[in-house]
């Protein structure tokens, strides 16, 4: 019997971040935390360097099943909405720096890929599971967070929670 129910807890534990969807949004109206990290190809790139714009940061790892199911349209958000908003994908994988840029290459992520392997900048914005997303106005203001997988092409989605960087507001 105890090992039948260790075998539930730990199968509930294992699959149920693959079966979660979006929590509620959290409004939080915040100063977003300012940072600096590698991207995959070794430039450091800072939040402050897109000041101004809507930046969206989407914490994920290469072991994370939901991440990968919400890169694609993470993608097409980007194609839709390049000119006013920022997509950083924030990976907190331990793959090496090569086996993190085949991965994005394999996976044709076009966004910026930036490394917090040690998890610091994830520990500022709180972040407690992945995929974690976080919005960020152009005042530099944490909007909303989101955690779960989202499928960011999603109209209701899209008009719930992007209407300011789909439309080009401040």
């Amino acid at each position: 019997m105890k090992r039948i129910l260790f075998v539930l807890t730990f199968l509930v534990g294992f699959l149920l971040p693959f079966f979660s969807s979006v929590q509620a949004g959290r409004a939080i109206a915040a100063s977003a935390t300012d940072f600096r990290l590698h991207d995959v190809t070794g430039r450091v790139i800072g939040l402050e360097d897109f000041r101004g714009k809507w930046v969206l940061l989407n914490f994920w790892a290469t072991w994370c099943g939901p991440c990968l199911k919400e890169i694609p349209s993470l993608e097409r958000l980007g194609k839709q909405v390049q000119a006013r908003l920022v997509i950083l994908g924030i990976s907190e994988s331990l793959d090496g720096k090569k086996k993190l840029l085949k991965f994005v290459q394999d996976h044709q992520m076009t966004y910026p890929v930036l490394i917090d392997g040690l998890g610091r900048v994830a520990d500022a914005y709180r972040v407690h599971g992945l995929p974690d997303s976080v919005l960020i106005d152009p005042q530099g203001k944490v909007t909303w967070t989101v955690e779960g997988a989202v499928n960011w092409t999603d109209p209701s989605f899209q008009q719930k929670f992007l209407s300011g960087p789909l439309k080009g507001h401040s």
